[in-house]
């Protein structure tokens, strides 16, 4: 990864104000720093790029421009359809004077403007400042892997890979948006283009962006979407067949690289077949990583080191044995929001891969792709409960399962008897989306306690103007 921030202002940031800027995304891109200015009639514009040199490892040096100076471009991500892509430009005439990915956005922009989106596959968040529009375009991929954060006001807009690149500018402050947390304490999200930070959006995945700096007008619009109605009527064996395709095919993208890669393997269905896939095109050594507790209930070592042996991979293993609240200092400055739980173990994976390789492929997707999470088959028990007349379930089930004791750890069972309950009440997609937005925190947990005159508390019957009706 690197880290990206730019800034469109009437007054100029001065050059400490970007060193910060800088440092405080430098564990992003710790192999080369740029900061690039201009000066319009109308704005100061100033982009600074932290990199992590993947491709191109002695000539991709950013902010970088085209030959004439018109476009400039600060980039965090990786195309891998680029050798695809600087085939096609060169058969076209263009010359290009590096070998990293990054030039070809520079001259897939001279040719195609905004919609050069439609001609990446990879993972990124860029901006192109272009000279003779005094304008800014700004776009995320497909998915949204790479962040992009922004902040308008008027004529100023500002934009980093991280919040706190933003909140190093002094552009905006660091304030919590109540609306936002009232939302994530069900969510397990920020919804939309909200942050937790007041004031600090996020361009969204599939979307991109131009600032007009002549105006400040900021539009945006989605490039991109999933689309489900068309189906396939292909046999059960010819999907396995395609679906191995398409794995192998991604794998092997990913593979593109001028550092040493490798990958992270838990044991599991889809760590273990992106190493399998990988192994197939890179041969026996290819590094593997994995972490293990204390607790053998929970501990991924066996399972792993099993995959391992069977892949035939170079495997490296740790057992970790972390103090967490000691780590949460480090884990939340580098998360910013609310993150699942799963970040600590990732944190610590990654500290264990970082002297072997410099990229490090995942499984992650996996489940929310082809229905791993325990969500996905509870759907056929609720279909079960759901036969039980409505009458019955609210009237009888519904005041046994609120006399369960309530507890705070993640699956209680009463929390898991409410959610059954609840979801009974839905079905098809309105039912989907209704078990995406339960979590710990009730209903009754999240409305904010009121002081009665004894001292005692109480709950709150209705939401402040903090707490949207939307949420209900």
């Amino acid at each position: 990864m690197c880290g990206i921030a730019g800034f469109i202002t009437t007054s100029p940031l001065d050059e400490r104000t970007l060193e910060e800027v800088g440092a405080s995304i430098a564990h992003r891109g710790p192999d080369d720093a740029g900061v690039w200015r201009a000066r319009t009639d109308q704005a100061h514009v100033a982009l600074v790029h932290r990199r992590l040199s993947i491709i191109g490892l002695d000539d991709g040096h950013q902010p970088m421009s085209s030959a004439d100076g018109r476009l400039t471009v600060v980039y965090n991500g990786e195309l891998y359809n680029f050798p695809e892509l600087r085939a096609e430009l060169e058969s076209n005439g263009v010359t290009f004077r590096t070998r990293c990915d990054t030039e070809a956005l520079l001259h897939l922009y001279e040719r195609h403007g905004p919609d050069m989106v439609h001609h990446l596959r990879g993972m990124f968040a860029f901006a192109i400042w272009d000279e003779r529009e005094q304008s800014l375009f700004c776009a995320r991929d497909h998915l949204g892997q790479k962040p992009f954060f922004f902040v308008h006001d008027g004529r100023t807009f500002a934009f980093a890979s991280e919040i706190k690149g933003l909140l190093a500018s002094g552009i905006v402050e660091p304030r919590v948006d109540m609306d936002c947390l009232w939302h994530h304490t069900g969510l397990r999200f920020c919804p939309g283009d909200t942050t937790l930070f007041a004031g600090v959006r996020k361009l969204g995945p599939a979307h991109r962006a131009t600032f007009d700096a002549r105006t400040g007008e900021l539009s945006i619009d989605r490039y991109w979407s999933l689309d489900y109605r068309e189906k396939e009527s292909w046999s059960f064996d010819e999907t396995l067949d395609r679906l191995e395709t398409l794995l192998d095919n991604s794998v092997y993208a990913h593979l593109l690289a001028d550092v040493p890669t490798g990958s992270f393997l838990s044991g599991g269905i889809d760590s273990s077949t992106v190493a399998a896939l990988a192994v197939r095109h890179t041969g026996a050594g290819w590094p593997t990583f994995s972490i293990g507790v204390g607790d053998p209930d929970y501990s991924e070592l066996p399972a792993a080191r099993l995959a391992a042996e069977t892949i035939g991979t170079d495997h490296h293993e740790r057992s970790v044995h972390p103090e967490l609240f000691l780590m949460l200092p480090d884990v939340l400055w580098h998360l910013e929001e609310p993150g699942d739980p799963h970040a600590m173990g990732i944190w610590l994976l990654s500290q264990t891969a970082r002297p072997h390789v410099k990229v490090a492929l995942g499984g992650d997707g996996g489940d929310e792709a082809f229905g791993g999470y325990t969500r996905f088959a509870r759907s056929r028990l609720l279909d079960a409960y759901s036969a039980i007349p409505r009458f019955l379930r609210t009237a009888v089930c519904a005041p046994i399962i609120g006399m369960l004791p309530e507890g705070f750890s993640y699956y209680t069972l009463a929390g898991k008897a409410k959610w059954a309950h609840e979801m009974s009440l839905r079905s098809g997609a309105s039912r989907q989306a209704l078990s995406l937005t339960y979590f710990r925190f009730t209903e009754a947990e999240r409305r904010p306690r009121t002081r009665t005159r004894n001292g005692s508390s109480r709950r709150c019957t209705t939401r402040t103007s903090a707490r949207p009706s939307s949420t209900g």
